[in-house]
């Protein structure tokens, strides 16, 4: 087994972290040449029409949404190659405690939940990190009475890497200015006292 595939291996394993991973991928030759082999085919995956290496490469290693792309792409192209190996569950459970412990009407990116919202202790217990991250979230979105009941996908305002105060929805029907019935959601940035809104409809 050549050192690239135990890389990878190691990477799926749980064995190798994944900021040492981005740099194998960044500065190992003969990974890249073994990740961009062209008999290899990808017709119809989600890695059609570029290659293992120039995915892997564009990911975003320094959050979990990151890791987890690149975790299921390298353990993809290990059962494609033939290699057996048997993954980490450590990505997919810490997603799902994210999952678990993130209120429903709230879906800020990765980058900021991964720079105000996950502990910077990563040894710290499962229990004790989902208490975290409902502080955390408790701490950054604040609301006047209670927070909003989105119509669509969840859309709270962030500025400057800081949450916006929702004041409130209010319902629009039967409101000729509007084709459809729907919400307006009202946010305040309480530093400089501008209201922003966010309009969502049936």
């Amino acid at each position: 087994m050549t050192s690239e595939i135990q890389i990878l291996k190691d990477f799926v394993e749980g064995k190798l972290s994944p900021k040492a991973f981005e740099q194998h991928i960044y500065t190992n030759s003969a990974l890249e040449e073994l990740l961009s082999d062209p008999a290899i085919s990808w017709h119809g995956t989600y890695l059609e029409g570029t290659t293992t290496f120039l995915y892997l490469a564009e990911l975003n290693y320094g959050n979990s949404a990151g890791q987890i792309e690149a975790h299921g792409t390298a353990e993809l192209f290990l059962m494609k190659i033939g290699i057996e190996v048997i993954a980490s569950k450590k990505y997919m459970q810490d997603h799902e405690l994210l999952i678990s412990a993130t209120p429903k009407y709230i879906d800020a990116d990765a980058d900021f939940i991964e720079k105000y919202i996950l502990p910077t202790d990563k040894m710290i217990a499962k229990a004790d990190k989902k208490q975290f991250i409902k502080q955390r979230y408790a701490e950054l979105f604040k609301y006047q009475t209670k927070p909003p009941q989105w119509i669509q996908h969840p859309d709270w305002l962030i500025k400057n890497d800081k949450p916006l105060f929702f004041l409130g929805q209010f319902e629009i029907k039967n409101c000729n200015l509007f084709n459809d019935d729907g919400c307006i959601y009202l946010f305040i940035d309480t530093g400089t006292g501008a209201v922003e809104t966010v309009k969502q409809f049936y």
